[in-house]
């Protein structure tokens, strides 16, 4: 069975998830190598941005099909619109399978979404899909057909009260989707922990967003290296140190204390 993790932010942009979400797969690629021909599948669903795709294309700046591409039905399988994308590490090769998602028009069948995950859970058979999902304006109608498929959830916030109102409001949204689905520990994300405050409550971050989403979070630092880093397009776990990247420590951290057990489990 493929665990499915769908990586939610709720209305708010500029969180990271986008940055979890690549890193999350690309760890898991490296993990998962030579286990399966297609061990992790990236499903980029962001239509209002795909920078994940981005990220994973690199010069290449033009492609055959999209996720939108399927939805539209210029092309009978959402297949079409996948990529592969691989690195040869120490003589081992390392595969990770994404999709590019287009752009959004008006009236796209969203209910097809469904129906991409079990094509790609049927015919390539990865031991994780990891989805990264749209923010702004699209993540209700998106979410409701891919949580129907998934078995657990990454919710990512920043130290920001819109933001975890927002995600609070998305992490109910789903469990009234799905009541059995496994939401995973919250991912706090850009912490800086010189200041673990927040000054209108006089509470710690941390606290607030277990208050509000339920469950105590991780916290990932705020580093500039690694925006930096994905402004050159680069996947910031094959580019960066843990030594030299306290945020990247953090979400190896996370994926090795939360997601890495998960395919234990399988």
């Amino acid at each position: 069975m493929t665990i499915i993790i769908t990586i939610v932010s709720g209305s708010k942009g500029g969180t990271g998830k986008t940055t979890i979400a690549v890193n999350t797969a690309t760890l898991a690629a490296y993990r998962l190598r030579g286990s399966s021909p297609y061990p992790v599948v990236l499903l980029d669903l962001g239509v209002d941005n795909g920078s994940a795709s981005k990220v994973l294309l690199g010069s290449l700046t033009k492609v055959n099909y999209t996720i939108s591409d399927y939805l539209t039905g210029k092309i009978n399988s959402p297949l079409y619109a996948l990529y592969l994308k691989s690195w040869v590490i120490n003589n081992d090769e390392m595969r990770l399978v994404f999709s590019v998602p287009g752009s959004i028009v008006e009236g796209l069948p969203l209910f097809k979404l469904r129906y991409i995950v079990r094509v790609i859970t049927e015919y390539l058979k990865p031991i994780m899909l990891v989805i990264d999902t749209p923010s702004v304006g699209f993540t209700r109608q998106f979410l409701e057909p891919v949580i129907s498929e998934s078995t657990h959830v990454i919710p990512v916030t920043t130290v920001d009260h819109s933001s975890i109102e927002s995600l609070s409001s998305i992490v109910g949204f789903i469990k009234g989707i799905k009541s059995d689905l496994t939401i995973l520990p919250p991912v706090l994300n850009m912490f800086d922990y010189k200041y673990p405050v927040d000054p209108t409550t006089g509470k710690e971050w941390v606290k607030v967003v277990e208050e509000i989403i339920g469950i105590k979070p991780y916290t990932i630092a705020y580093d500039k290296l690694l925006y930096i880093t994905r402004q050159a397009m680069d996947v910031e776990v094959l580019k960066l140190s843990p030594s030299e990247s306290p945020a990247l420590r953090d979400i190896i951290k996370y994926f090795n204390d939360i997601v890495w057990p998960l395919t234990s489990n399988r």
